[in-house]
């Protein structure tokens, strides 16, 4: 009896593992199947791209993913790379029919057969979704009531908070996904305070990872495709979570953005419909305040809100803040004056002409390039007479700054050592919990010390850069320079103050608690998607080529009369009319192919060849280009007149996507047009950004109209 009950439990436990097994194994063969299926999708794509190009080759005159190793290396080098290719080719197909063939038999054996047999496998292929993250705007419950813009809406910091939602322990935010390994988390907590600098932003925020790449699992909150990549696009995660996850073990999963509104109630960067944005700036109307206002220099006047002038005033101080000057090339000395009166130019022919603008500060948020200077302007033109206020367009910089002035001598002194430095406050008339910290009070002996830091820092760097400058002498460099700058603290501890109580140590910054209770605040506010951007319509990954991350190298090209240049399949420039062949420089993300073909063709090509690597963006199956809105030409022809071959006379704005100057015979008259995503954001600036870009070209390619990429000039004292 025994031994029969024996037999039945190995026989079920054989069972189970057999169960077990197959299970595994049919997991095991599904996914090798749609791995096959993917496989077999890119190698149809390829094989009908492949097709076309054969076919309209002739009618390509130039395309920079075709010949992108032309376009680097020149077109000698090209020719004896291309040789020695040709003979490594040439020799392993040899080693190849030297090698004894292999036995008829192996065609017959099927792999699929071998592992497991009666598995029924779905071959369908499913259509690439596609998803427009910026497009998901943030939905904002605006009371009448509320809308009052009298001293009775003042923004101050006695706002009450919502009371269903728990702070207490929001630095340790990450835990709250099941995925997340804390481990690493409470071994940074039990470093040493001189150790912890370095990691303090990983332990409360993760850190993005671009090469991870991006799921195809939408958000369960925004709908936006989950990725690491970039902090500022929505569907963010950090590589801390997302890495090393299936696709399974997404789908329960919301983004960071999300996840701060649903627990925590506080909206991070959002993103807010346009005819409630007029509705939420009116309230600083009547605020004693200073507004910071916030610039993309790689896309203005596109990220300039129209109607800002006749939200805050004209009576209210405004310090304009221009974004990412580090991804400007330098095309000669004082390049950066040259770009500051570009934007005044440009500020001019806006309502901002009115405004009450102080000053303007060429900073870069991401490196630290100039942030320490708009500090200085903000004690000295402001100094504590009230609140500030950071407005602007979606994707100009914002929450990058907030946090670098997190961490500067702008935050109170008193917040330094608190973990959570930043506290939320009720936005007025809404539900919207926004971002804010304490501003430090600018006394006497605070500007002194400060400035004494500053002076040896810039000795300091001023001889750090004498050696650097001796240690790189006579070296060529790939890359380009790029501006970086320190932002460093002079109060790094809060001051001894016998009327606080010392014993109860703050862990949380309270807006209500008696250091705080009299501050002046730094506000982040909502975003908008200007009109004229085009970033509303583009996926997670068409954003991610789109967007330069690193800094712009310029590319010329030779054109008659009679061609047209494509930027991906983004934008398109026609060269209508002109005496004489005029050369185009163009501005865009390094990810961006640009193709020349003859303007007679263009409609068939672009139409032929959209969604393919020739135009690369837009990316997708069918169904996303079925929804692409197509390009269409602005109203206007632009015309410019030349300065002769050594000076960009002006050039032509392509709203978010870049824009390319011009270069003509002198006095002779260039009359171009462009294209974008239902003519969005075509602009003609005159005088050109970066006149002297032009000179920044390489050799001739030979039989091209391209030039070989050149570089980028250095001026570190401009």
């Amino acid at each position: 009896m025994r031994q029969s009950q024996n037999y039945l439990c190995n026989n079920k436990k054989l069972y189970q593992n057999q169960s077990v097994i197959r299970i595994r194994v049919n997991q095991f063969v599904r996914k090798r199947s749609a791995k096959v299926n993917e496989e077999i999708e890119k190698t149809v794509s390829s094989s009908s791209f492949n097709n076309l190009l054969v076919e309209y080759r002739d009618k390509i005159k130039f395309n920079s993913y075709l010949e992108r190793e032309k376009l680097d290396l020149g077109y000698y080098r090209f020719y004896v790379k291309s040789l020695k290719k040709a003979e490594q080719i040439a020799a392993k197909n040899f080693k190849e029919k030297s090698l004894p063939p292999l036995p008829v038999s192996l065609k017959y054996i099927d792999n699929n057969k071998l592992l497991c047999d009666n598995i029924e496998v779905d071959a369908s292929t499913e259509e690439k979704t596609f998803q427009l993250p910026f497009s998901n705007l943030t939905n904002i419950n605006i009371s009448p009531d509320n809308q009052d813009t009298t001293k009775q809406t003042r923004i101050n910091s006695k706002n009450e908070l919502t009371k269903d939602f728990d702070r207490s322990n929001i630095n340790r935010w990450m835990t709250n996904y099941e995925h997340f390994d804390d481990s690493k988390l409470n071994a940074v907590e039990d470093l040493e305070d001189d150790d912890i600098d370095g990691l303090e932003w990983c332990k409360n925020y993760g850190t993005p990872d671009p090469k991870v790449g991006i799921s195809r699992v939408p958000c369960g909150g925004c709908g936006a495709l989950l990725h690491c990549s970039d902090p500022a696009i929505p569907g963010y995660l950090p590589s801390e979570i997302i890495k090393g996850r299936t696709d399974e073990d997404l789908k329960n999963i919301e983004c960071q953005r999300c996840h701060f509104l649903k627990e925590y109630n506080i909206a991070l960067d959002v993103t807010v419909q346009p005819e409630e944005y007029e509705n939420l700036l009116q309230n600083i109307r009547n605020v004693k305040s200073l507004v910071l206002l916030m610039v993309d220099l790689l896309d203005f006047p596109c990220s300039i809100w129209p109607g800002i002038v006749d939200i805050i005033g004209t009576q209210r101080p405004l310090i304009v803040v221009a974004n990412k000057v580090d991804l400007l090339p330098g095309d000669s000395v004082g390049y950066l004056k040259r770009v500051k009166e570009c934007l005044m130019r440009e500020l001019n022919k806006t309502t901002l002409s009115n405004a009450n603008i102080k000053h303007i500060s060429l900073i870069s948020a991401k490196t630290g390039y100039g942030v320490e200077e708009l500090i200085s302007a903000m004690f000295k033109l402001w100094m504590y007479k009230g609140d500030v206020f950071l407005v602007g367009c979606t994707n100009v910089g914002k929450s990058t700054l907030f946090n670098a002035l997190l961490q500067s001598d702008y935050c109170k002194v008193h917040a330094v050592d608190i973990v959570k430095r930043a506290t939320v406050s009720r936005w007025p008339g809404t539900t919207l919990n926004l971002l804010k910290f304490p501003i430090n009070r600018p006394s006497g002996w605070k500007i002194q010390q400060r400035y004494q830091r500053l002076k040896a820092e810039a000795k300091a760097l001023k001889l750090e850069n004498e050696i650097r400058r001796g240690q790189v002498k006579g070296k060529i460099f790939n890359e380009a320079p790029s501006l970086i700058g320190h932002i460093g603290r002079t109060f790094a501890m809060p001051l001894t103050d016998d009327s606080i109580d010392q014993k109860q140590p703050i862990d949380i910054l309270d807006d209500k608690h008696e250091l705080f209770v009299n501050s002046k605040w730094f506000y982040d506010t909502p975003g908008v998607i200007h009109p004229d951007q085009v970033l509303s319509l583009l996926s997670t990954e068409e954003l991610l080529m789109t967007i330069p991350k690193s800094i712009v190298r310029p590319q010329t090209y030779y054109l008659h009369p009679g061609y047209t240049l494509f930027i991906a399949g983004l934008a398109r420039m026609d060269f209508v009319d002109c005496s004489e062949p005029c050369r185009f420089t163009i501005f865009c993300s390094e990810h961006l192919p640009i193709t020349v073909v003859k303007t007679e063709d263009a409609d068939e090509l672009y139409e032929k060849f959209l969604g393919t690597d020739l135009f690369a963006v837009p990316t997708g199956g069918t169904e996303r280009i079925k929804n692409w809105p197509g390009l269409k030409m602005g109203k206007d022809i632009l015309e410019f007149t030349g300065q002769g071959p050594k000076l960009c006379c002006g050039d032509i704005v392509l709203s978010s996507i870049g824009w390319i100057s011009i270069t003509g015979k002198y006095k002779s008259v260039c009359k171009v047009a462009g294209w974008t995503p239902g003519a969005r954001g075509i602009y003609k600036r005159e005088p050109s950004l970066l006149p002297y870009s032009i000179n920044l070209k390489g050799k001739r390619i030979r039989d091209t109209p391209a030039y070989k990429v050149g570089k980028v000039y250095s001026d570190e004292n401009s």
